[in-house]
């Protein structure tokens, strides 16, 4: 009985199919064309995308919400191009972004400045600090109110809702940025008897910068989200102030068309900030791994 088992297991192993297995099928494999990464991540990036518009689609064909509160797809892209072409979606766009810009700009320098100050003071982060972060802590619509009140309803508010909301992250990041640091780093710059300023300028900053960056996307990021917010409270221009409208006067197809240009718009900003940090910075990434 062994015996039959044997010259079985010998015969199926001489047959062409392992012979293939064993040699030839590793080099097809090899040799099968593979996509480009590049490629290959867009079209898996897409993969969701696409799949919640085939629900979506879905939905509207079974009538799961009513037309007027779940438009068809094909509407809201009728609806965007009407929106491109009129130049109203790139005025109201420029105009988020220019505010944005302004906001970043003044709450970002004053949390950078901060952020300085306590990582390298040690009194001022003791005595300090802890009353700027608690005040920082307050949302921002929370402080709303009382903005109102001090700087009315212009633009004046919506850049300085911004602003404050900007602040923390880079505050925070350039502390711990500081604090963070290499140690060693300084041992040189004494060894080297550097003055102050270039010792900022050549050792404090370029260990800082990685934080400093990631910083930079967390405030823009928590800054595009309040500008919408703060547009759909009070503003009569901006893509806050067009889905109000859209609301208002019962057009969802432009509700919706306007929160997926705030969507694109939000990524393609984080990721081109993404993309600039790996290249100013990339010796980082390289030694964290």
């Amino acid at each position: 009985m062994s015996d039959v088992t044997f010259k079985s297991s010998v015969a199926v192993a001489d047959t062409p199919f392992d012979r293939v297995a064993d040699k030839e099928l590793p080099v097809l494999l090899a040799s099968a064309p593979h996509l480009p990464g590049w490629l290959g991540k867009v079209l898996f990036g897409l993969a969701v995308p696409l799949a919640l518009l085939a629900l979506w689609s879905y939905a509207v064909q079974q009538e799961w919400l009513a037309e007027q509160i779940l438009p068809d797809p094909w509407l809201v892209y009728e609806t965007t191009v009407d929106l491109l072409v009129s130049g109203q979606l790139p005025s109201e766009l420029l105009v988020s972004l220019g505010r944005v810009a302004a906001g970043l700009a003044a709450g970002g320098g004053l949390g950078l400045l901060f952020g300085l100050a306590f990582g390298l003071s040690r009194p001022l982060d003791i005595y300090v600090a802890p009353t700027v972060r608690a005040i920082c802590l307050v949302p921002s619509l929370g402080w709303l109110p009382f903005f109102m009140l001090v700087f009315g309803i212009g633009e004046a508010l919506k850049i300085i809702l911004i602003a404050k909301t900007c602040f923390l992250p880079l505050m925070v990041s350039a502390c711990e940025g500081i604090r963070s640091r290499p140690r060693k780093y300084d041992d040189v710059a004494r060894a080297l008897e550097l003055p102050w300023f270039a010792r900022v300028r050549l050792i404090i900053w370029p260990s800082i910068l990685p934080a400093i960056l990631t910083g930079v996307r967390q405030a823009l990021s928590r800054g595009w989200k309040v500008l919408i917010l703060v547009e759909m409270i009070s503003s009569a221009a901006g893509l806050g102030y067009l889905m109000m409208w859209g609301r208002k006067a019962f057009q969802l197809d432009v509700v919706f068309a306007t929160m997926i240009v705030i969507g694109i718009v939000g990524w393609a900003l984080d990721y081109a900030l993404t993309r600039f940090q790996h290249r100013t910075t990339g010796w980082s990434f390289k030694s964290a791994a």
